[in-house]
């Protein structure tokens, strides 16, 4: 069976390499973006189950990257597990509008986020 694919979004490389050993040590394919516009250029010519997506990001903050996503066809069905340094009210106008994910704030637990992210991915086996 091939391995579920994940790709994490974040601009800071610390972040990024944490999620992404902690993700392999799961079992997940792991894939990077170190802001929302690599991100909406890897969509375009692979794809990925689940992105795991910074809030705080520059050229792109996350709540774009999501409803970009979502106004997407090829990507409106990718579960998201987002990132943010900031409390968890998620704006109003927000949250409607990114699909299925789980809100996660920094610093989080690894096994929180791996439990996240398996979650979000058994809808979809």
């Amino acid at each position: 069976m091939d391995k579920r694919h994940i790709l994490i979004v974040d601009d800071d490389p610390g972040i990024r390499l944490a999620v992404s050993l902690k993700l392999r040590t799961a079992g997940f394919a792991v894939s990077e973006a170190t802001d929302g516009v690599e991100a909406l250029e890897f969509f375009r010519t692979k794809s990925a189950d689940l992105a795991v997506l910074d809030v705080g990001m520059p050229r792109m903050d996350g709540y774009s990257v999501a409803r970009a996503m979502k106004d997407d066809p090829a990507t409106a069905a990718v579960p998201l597990v987002i990132l943010t340094a900031q409390n968890l009210d998620v704006p109003a106008h927000v949250a409607p509008q990114i699909g299925r994910h789980r809100f996660l704030t920094k610093p989080f637990s690894p096994r929180e986020l791996v439990r996240a992210v398996q979650e979000l991915l058994q809808g979809d086996a």
